[in-house]
């Protein structure tokens, strides 16, 4: 992919379509709408996503009257339903969630987020994309840092106080847990009256059917000012939250460690895939000696 594509969701699906992926495009159409679809519908929405495409360029017919789409939306959908692994920033807000998405496959990345709400935008995109992406994404360059951030909670004790309703309960339970005292205050007010609460995610695909599953991540907690980056760790049987320097440079280094996992799938898929296609290739090879003998 040389440039950026901008799709709406009815093109997206029909990118899909035409590339032999019907479950995916069912499943895009489906996000568009939040329900079930009439066949005809269906039909109608696509025919006029087909149409803007082809008159894009985008697609085009074959002589015996197959479709077929030009090599930028063929690589879409082949990143979108066949990527190694994912590296998914979220934000949860009153105002509803966005999303940001590197998908990667083979040695490439791919950037996706959705414009307004409405178009998807999909880019290949270099490896400084992820820290850049980080950054404004969570828009962190609007928000002091906090740059001594350091403690290390139980996974209970820090859910109990993101419950807390009391600045000064919040703070009080932080304390007795060895939260500094210069920290204790600005920490409760944000997990107290928290604007936001956001994660990055390394995310592989389990099974046929593709069940995003996740071992590593991050949390960021988005306060009135101030921003909270926080690890989940996981010792024996016992899960701790620690809360990591919250800074730019803090953020963008946990967003490449977080790439780097994704980037180790990804090789070790495309490792498989390639001995796959070999051993496929020996078994052919092999079958036709034995035909000429």
């Amino acid at each position: 992919m040389v440039s950026t594509i901008r799709l709406s969701t009815d093109e997206l699906a029909f990118a899909f379509l035409v590339n032999d992926q019907p479950v995916a495009a069912q499943q895009m159409l489906l996000s568009s709408v939040g329900r079930e679809l009439s066949k005809e519908e269906a039909q109608g929405r696509l025919a006029a996503a087909g149409n803007i495409l082809f008159g894009q360029g985008l697609v085009d017919i074959r002589e015996d009257g197959s479709l077929i789409s030009a090599p930028i939306l063929s690589e879409v959908a082949r990143v979108l339903t066949a990527a190694a692994a994912t590296l998914r920033f979220s934000l949860s807000a009153p105002a509803g969630q966005a999303v940001l998405s590197y998908h990667f496959l083979n040695d490439a990345i791919y950037e996706h987020w959705l414009e307004r709400g409405i178009v998807h935008v999909i880019a290949r995109v270099s490896d400084e994309a992820i820290g850049e992406g980080c950054v404004n994404f969570f828009a962190l360059a609007e928000r002091p840092e906090s740059p001594t951030a350091d403690a290390l909670l139980p996974d209970a004790v820090f859910r109990q106080a993101m419950r807390q309703t009391e600045v000064a309960a919040a703070a009080d339970l932080l304390r007795s847990h060895g939260v500094a005292e210069s920290l204790c205050a600005l920490l409760a007010e944000d997990m107290v009256q928290t604007q936001a609460i956001g994660d990055m995610l390394a995310i592989y695909y389990s099974g046929t059917e593709r069940a995003p599953m996740s071992d590593e991540g991050r949390l960021v907690v988005l306060g009135q000012q101030r921003y909270w980056l926080f690890q989940p760790l996981r010792q024996g049987d016992e899960v701790w939250v620690k809360l990591l320097p919250s800074t730019i440079a803090s953020m963008r280094e946990h967003a490449q460690q977080l790439a780097q996992v994704c980037r180790q799938i990804a090789a070790q898929a495309a490792l498989a895939a390639t001995n796959g296609a070999k051993a496929v290739n020996a078994e052919t090879q092999s079958e036709q000696r034995r035909r000429d003998v």
